[in-house]
């Protein structure tokens, strides 16, 4: 009985349950049968939408890291860059390299010649010239009987020898005019200049043949060149020319106003201190940095001029300077002292760093003046510093682009470097520019 009971309750269970989902079939949309579609709690549902946010800023957190990466690797390499191309603008190197030297006491005697020889220490001529005046009150007058005098430039196209003009040769300008030199001469031969000939010359003052203003001749005025009337007939007359340096000026014949003698030797005196000064300088300041003029080896010859003063009262006394200088090459003339003296030196170029220190004295056998001998004995003493040469554009085109500790290596190769230090600019640099012209050296000398 209990069990029909049961059975009975158990089938009218059952039966509810049916109708139950029999209801909610037909309440719920037919699209949302699914378990899925069941709608959550409000708490769940807001709980859910918090979460979605969070899970699609993850990705972003993500990107920013290789966005700053990429930032922090794009400013090493433009800094990198950069770095590079500061050092190539910028980069320098200072090479200071010691040469091979040695100071000596020095006493020998050198022949010299102004014939270029391969045995023979050879010079040239140098000549300059300027004038100074001083007007001087005076009111006496005298007979004045004066020839003009001036300077002129003789040209020797002929060879490469030497010419020798005697005494009183004969120069007639253009117009017929004849002056002369008052003592011989000599007219350096042709030599080589940036591969072609050019003539030898040398300047000289000339004289008027006769007294007079006839004679007084203005650069300006003359046309032409002076020829040598001697070497007319012969292929020495074309070759041989003389070219107006200064105004020929001074002559003169009648009544002049004049000074006493002890005036005009004082006031000439003063005059010529002043143009020797003045002619050295003159020279020095012509020569380039391989020539060398010894002040020793020159001398200077004047001629006295004096003329009534045109705009007032007075004498004009004026005073032309020729100087004739011997010059040497430097390195040449190291070269001749240094193969005498050292035994060590063995070529290569050397050079006496201190050459104006030394005394140079010179015997002219000759009763010709110093710079028309030709061939001379000169004395050369005193404490020589001589410094070994080597070629500095050859030893930064060594260095170019090398690595600093090349830099030993590269000195070896040269027997008159004994030392080398370097600094390379930036300091970070390790090498030598490419560029040669970076690279900048000096000397240190004892």
């Amino acid at each position: 009985m209990m069990v029909l009971i049961q059975s009975r309750v158990g089938m009218l269970y059952f039966e509810k349950l049916k109708m139950i989902k029999k209801i909610l079939q037909d309440i719920m949309p037919p699209g949302r049968k699914s378990i899925r579609h069941i709608p959550l709690p409000r708490s769940r549902k807001v709980e859910i939408e918090e979460e979605r946010p969070s899970e699609k800023r993850a990705p972003r957190k993500k990107n920013g890291r290789f966005f700053r990466w990429g930032i922090i690797v794009g400013s090493i390499l433009v800094l990198a860059a950069a770095g590079i191309l500061v050092s190539n603008i910028f980069s320098s190197a200072v090479v200071t390299i010691t040469p091979k030297q040695i100071t000596a006491s020095v006493d020998i005697s050198l022949p010299i010649s102004s014939m270029p020889s391969n045995a023979v220490l050879a010079y040239t001529v140098l000549t300059a010239t300027s004038s100074a005046s001083e007007v001087v009150p005076s009111n006496k007058e005298a007979d004045v009987q004066k020839k003009a005098s001036g300077q002129i430039v003789v040209y020797n196209n002929f060879s490469n020898a030497d010419q020798r003009l005697i005494k009183n040769t004969r120069f007639e300008a253009p117009d017929g005019r004849i002056y002369r030199i008052d003592s011989s001469v000599v007219v350096p031969g042709q030599k080589i200049e940036s591969g072609s000939k050019v003539p030898g010359s040398i300047t000289v003052t000339v004289y008027a043949d006769a007294v007079g203003t006839d004679y007084n001749l203005k650069v300006a005025d003359l046309k032409g060149d002076f020829t040598i009337p001697g070497f007319k007939g012969s292929p020495r007359y074309e070759a041989f020319y003389g070219r107006i340096k200064s105004d020929i000026v001074g002559g003169f014949s009648g009544k002049a106003r004049v000074v006493d003698e002890v005036t005009l030797s004082a006031i000439t005196d003063k005059l010529k201190v002043d143009l020797a000064e003045s002619l050295k300088n003159k020279i020095n300041s012509s020569l380039p940095t391989s020539v060398v003029a010894p002040q020793d080896l020159s001398s200077v010859d004047f001629s006295i001029n004096s003329v009534d003063n045109p705009s007032g009262d007075g004498v004009v006394i004026s005073v032309l300077g020729v100087v004739h200088a011997l010059a040497f090459d430097t390195f040449a003339f190291s070269e001749a002292v240094a193969n005498k003296m050292l035994s060590e030196y063995t070529g290569g170029g050397i050079l006496i760093q201190n050459l104006s220190d030394l005394d140079l004295v010179p015997h002219n056998s000759t009763q010709k003046a110093l710079w028309e001998a030709g061939n001379l004995s000169l004395s050369v003493s005193g404490n020589a510093h001589f410094v070994w040469q080597f070629d500095e554009k050859k030893v930064k085109e060594d260095l170019e682009g090398k690595p600093k500790q090349a830099t030993n290596g590269v000195m070896q190769k040269y027997s008159a470097i004994e030392q080398a230090e370097v600094i390379l600019k930036p300091m970070w640099l390790q090498s030598y520019p490419s560029n040669p012209d970076k690279i900048h050296i000096k000397l240190k000398l004892d």
